[in-house]
């Protein structure tokens, strides 16, 4: 990831991609980083059903497009951005913004769009993208009033302790400090539900493992506190899966930071069991990480 990159968001014109342009315009404004604003046709026009689209179906659809992207600029206009870039992508919405991630400090995305189907948690092209993003994805939920000038809540990062894990570890460090905002970092033991016979009641050593897992999260922050000093850490070691802590703690945070692969063996797996389920259970903005951002 280069500093000199933009931060991109993804608008269509619902609540939560508006909710998206004006998380996306804060954090460039923090960042004093570059902003860029598309807008997807999702596919050229070709036939629906028996009927051919009408031949004006383009133009409409780039004017519509145009319209939403004015309307984003004027959010980050409010947010105190001066000038920014704004296109519209003529192709497939989730293959559009897949390409515009090689070349983000960040995308951002709003968790639904304008399908009908409201009970979703995240819309289809949401979660195609998570899939296969090469940059941070931040996928923000409809912000509640007030979100921007409360003091800063804390920054949450999942620590699984293995080694792609630490761009996430960086980057949540980051987001810290420019928030001037306390980081929770969080480690479980597991990524299952532990069975009832290896809870804590069973008699069974676990004083030596929480030390070992207390080390393991130690280990994975050795170094970062002299990078970033100003961040004050408080470290988390959970009997328990990380979604259902993460989950809990997003409630009160201004950002969750989590890496998008498991430290499970399947290396082919694009997303992990922990970023794909708090994709639909993170009640802030929430941030995936690919191993090399």
């Amino acid at each position: 990831m280069s500093l000199t990159q933009p931060i991109i968001v993804g608008t269509d014109g619902s609540p939560a991609a508006e909710s998206a342009v004006r998380w996306a315009a804060r954090e460039a404004v923090l960042h004093d980083a570059p902003l860029r604003i598309v807008s997807a046709l999702d596919g050229p026009p070709q036939v629906w059903g028996d009927f051919a689209i009408p031949t004006t179906y383009l133009e409409e659809a780039r004017q519509f497009a145009a319209s939403r992207l004015k309307q984003s600029a004027r959010i980050a206009a409010e947010a105190g951005i001066e000038k920014v870039e704004t296109a519209v992508l003529s192709g497939f919405a989730h293959e559009d913004l897949i390409a515009e991630s090689h070349n983000a400090r960040m995308l951002v995305l709003g968790s639904r769009g304008l399908s009908p189907f409201k009970a979703s948690m995240v819309g289809s092209v949401t979660h195609a993208v998570a899939s296969h993003v090469t940059s941070p994805l931040v996928v923000i939920q409809e912000l509640q009033p007030g979100w921007d000038t409360a003091p800063s809540a804390p920054v949450v990062v999942g620590v699984d302790g293995s080694e792609h894990n630490m761009v996430a570890i960086d980057l949540a460090f980051a987001e810290a400090s420019v928030r001037g905002a306390q980081l929770i970092a969080v480690h479980a033991w597991s990524d299952v539900v532990l069975p009832k016979a290896l809870r804590s009641d069973q008699g069974l050593p676990w004083e030596n493992m929480v030390t070992a897992e207390e080390a393991r999260l130690a280990e994975s922050l050795a170094g970062w506190g002299e990078k970033y000093p100003e961040v004050e850490v408080r470290r988390v070691v959970i009997q328990d899966r990380p979604v259902r802590y993460l989950s809990e703690l997003s409630a009160a945070a201004s950002l969750v930071v989590v890496g998008n692969r498991g430290r499970g063996g399947f290396t082919g797996m694009l997303l992990g069991s922990t970023s794909r389920a708090l994709l639909h259970t993170c009640q802030s903005p929430l941030m995936t990480v690919p191993p090399q951002s």
